[in-house]
């Protein structure tokens, strides 16, 4: 009986391609439940506290602005959210820019972080000399290029152990 012999680069990509779709596979169905994601964002000469914000895909989150100094925007991209704020003032306004063009008063900003990805937030009213460099970033997880990539980083290392304790062709069986 003749033995079939796999080229070791062959093996190697099947199992990259089992390790990433595994890692694709976990990412997608290892799914964390929706929760209520109350947050407060303060807003000071030229920084928003906290600078960056997780948080899970389909959670609904609640942002409420706080400024300390001067009048300041909140714009976050992806969401269509413009949203500025007073010191000193228990509400702000928000609009779709979008939908509408005017403002309205409100006390939070309530979406669901439906889109997963990175997405930035950052003043959208000039506050200053450092005004451009006022930004803050929204995480919505699940990240599917981290967990394929350690899926793909498992089966690469796996795959070259079976390599390395493989027999070569001219060697002995």
């Amino acid at each position: 009986m003749k033995r079939i012999r796999i080229p070791n680069y062959l093996l190697v990509g099947l199992l990259m391609f089992a390790g990433g779709s595994a890692g694709f596979l976990f990412a997608h169905f290892g799914q964390v439940p929706s929760q209520e994601r109350n947050i407060t964002i303060t807003a000071h000469k030229y920084a928003y506290d906290p600078p960056t914000l997780q948080v899970n895909r389909g959670d609904r989150v609640h942002i409420r602005l706080v400024s300390k100094d001067v009048t300041h925007g909140f714009y976050l991209e992806g969401y269509d959210l413009d949203a500025k704020v007073r010191p000193d003032n228990p509400t702000f306004w928000m609009r779709r820019p979008s939908r509408q063009k005017e403002y309205k008063e409100v006390e939070e900003i309530s979406f669901v972080a439906n889109r997963p990805g990175k997405f930035r937030y950052r003043c959208s009213i000039t506050c200053g000399y450092m005004h451009p460099f006022m930004q803050g970033e929204l995480i919505v997880s699940p990240n599917y290029l981290f967990s394929t990539s350690v899926g793909l980083s498992l089966a690469l290392a796996a795959g070259m152990l079976l390599i390395v304790r493989r027999p070569s062709a001219g060697g002995q069986p």
